[in-house]
């Protein structure tokens, strides 16, 4: 069972007090009990930033490295956009277009499944179910932009 999710010291003593906080909150939601499926062996993730990629490393309970993958910022890249300029759109629909605010939410979750996907296909052997992926990139995505300036990137609304 996954009991730690660590980012690489650099990268946490950079970030700004609020940038911490949120990767601590969604940290969290991938570490409640029953949240995060994966290998059972897991017991913690490193995740290493570097101007290239984020290298992910899964540990047992001992330190012993289980997996160990790169996912190059560049296959990200698009999926991050979009849903940067979603949640943007979003952030500028008036209240009044409840259509429009349904049907950009829809997109932002319809982004949110294929990046979850895309995790889910480089960490095969991490052993990932969809929404521990999901989880996971919501956490890459935040630590790749800077979410507390990002109005409406936390959840998804109902749809009627």
């Amino acid at each position: 069972m996954l009991e730690t999710v660590t980012i690489d010291p650099r990268t946490w003593s950079e970030a700004s007090e609020a940038r911490r906080l949120e990767w601590g909150a969604t940290i969290r939601e991938m570490l409640t009990p029953g949240e995060a499926l994966l290998r059972e062996d897991a017991h913690a993730l490193y995740i290493e930033v570097t101007q290239q990629a984020f290298h992910l490393r899964l540990l047992d309970a001992g330190g012993g490295l289980l997996a160990e993958v790169s996912i190059p910022h560049d296959a990200l890249a698009d999926l991050v956009h979009e849903y940067v300029d979603v949640v943007r759109e979003l952030a500028r629909v008036d209240v009044g277009g409840l259509t429009r605010v349904e049907a950009l939410d829809m997109a932002k979750k319809v982004t949110h499944d294929k990046a979850g996907r895309l995790v889910q296909r480089r960490c095969a052997d991490f052993g990932l179910d969809h929404p521990t992926a999901r989880r996971l990139f919501s956490l890459l995505f935040a630590i790749r932009v800077d979410t507390t300036r990002l109005h409406g990137v936390h959840g998804h609304r109902r749809i009627r």
